[in-house]
């Protein structure tokens, strides 16, 4: 009975080394699709910031820059947005920071505007 009961957990101790190694094999494809991702993103961004160099002036640029700052995400919306005009010769290149401003309240003309009342 002994030699029985070895054996048994000699096969759940290899199953569970199996086990082991398969998730930490789904861990690594995970990290390395996730670290492909990260790479493809960085990529875009720096893409766009190229392109933001010759599109916007070097005011306007510097206004993007602040508004980034502050608002990444509306940064980004602001960037692709412009990419898409340029590229499809809709907007007159480069973008001075007057038409970066409009287009900038044109876009967050969605925020909530809010207000302070006094009671």
């Amino acid at each position: 009975m002994s030699m029985s009961s070895d054996d048994e957990l000699a096969h759940l101790r290899d199953a569970r080394k199996q086990e082991l190694v398969e998730e930490i094999q789904r861990q690594a494809e995970a990290q390395v699709e996730a670290e492909e991702q990260q790479a493809e993103a960085q990529q875009e961004v720096e893409h766009l910031t190229e392109l933001m160099r010759t599109i916007l002036t070097p005011d306007a640029r510097q206004r993007l820059a602040r508004v980034e700052l502050a608002y990444p995400e509306l940064a980004l919306i602001v960037k692709q947005h412009l990419a898409a005009l340029s590229g499809e010769e809709r907007i007159a290149v480069p973008v001075d920071d007057e038409m970066l401003k409009r287009i900038l309240a044109g876009l967050s003309d969605d925020r909530r505007e809010t207000s302070i009342r006094r009671l």
